[in-house]
This record gives structure tokens, sequence and C-alpha cells, in this order.
């Protein structure tokens, strides 16, 4: 049971913190962060469109096995194929995700991982991406709304 209760509490301080990726750029405004990324996205649609592809999963040969139940009494299952399932994917997903994080940074952003605030901490909300520091941390407002990049007070 001790290890059980380890693993979970392991488990809850790393969900506690999460960090999330977020395009950061000091003093810009998410309103402007947000109309660069529609932007970006749609020239990185354009020029790496969908391309949708069948694809199939592996294929593997179960072989024939012997099933007995508690009487005794004992069978052949025959050996199978499993696998082969088509699924579908998008072939230029990351060729266009390359493509948007380039136009993202020539526009000055960068690729920033932060940690979500503490629920207690004191933040002062802003639609104005603060300048790093240690303290740094994103602020989801309870309401909803956008996530901010914040300085606890």
């Amino acid at each position: 049971m001790r290890p059980i209760l380890v693993v979970l509490m392991a488990a809850m301080a790393l969900a506690a913190c999460e960090a999330t990726t977020v395009y950061y750029a000091e003093g810009v405004d998410l309103p402007t962060r947000a109309a660069d990324l529609a932007q970006c996205e749609a020239q990185a649609l354009r020029e790496y469109p969908a391309r949708t592809e069948i694809r199939y999963t592996p294929r593997i040969y179960v072989p024939a096995d012997y099933v007995c139940t508690e009487a005794g009494d004992c069978s052949v299952v025959p050996g199978r194929f499993e696998g082969g399932e088509p699924y579908t994917v998008d072939a230029n997903s990351d060729p266009r995700r390359s493509a948007t994080r380039g136009c993202m940074g020539e526009r000055g952003y960068a690729r920033v991982g932060l940690p979500f605030c503490d629920r207690d901490s004191a933040v002062r909300p802003s639609l104005v991406m603060a300048p790093l520091t240690e303290a740094t941390c994103l602020y989801r407002p309870a309401g909803g709304g956008q996530t901010m990049v914040v300085n606890p007070l």
C-alpha cells in the first residue's frame, strides 16, 4: 500500500508543477500575440496544407496456443494475425508546426516553458506579458479567459 501512496503523491506533485510552453515576447499584449500566431499559422497552412495519409498499425502473428479448463479439457486456439487496422495522419503537421515556430521567431517570440501560478499566489492580471524572472508563471483567471504571463507580487 505504501508504494502506491508514494506514486500517487509524486503524480500529484508533478501535476501541480505542470508547465506549459507558450510563445513569449516581453511587453507584447495577448491580442497582438494571438493575431501574430493566427497569421503565422495561416501562412504555415498555405505552405504546408493538410496532406492526409492512410497508414496501418503493425501486423503481428500470434502463434497457436493450448487452452485448458480446470476440468482438464484442452483445446487449440489457432494462430492468427492481429493488427493492420487503418488510421489517418496529416503528413504535413510537423513541417507546418515548424513553419509556425519559425514565423513566430522572426516576429520576436521565443517558446518558453512556464509553470502555472500557485492558486494562493497574489498576482496582478495583465494582458501585457511581464518580464521573465525566476518567479514568472502563467495565470489562468478563475472564470476562464486567456492565460496570462505574470510575475507574482
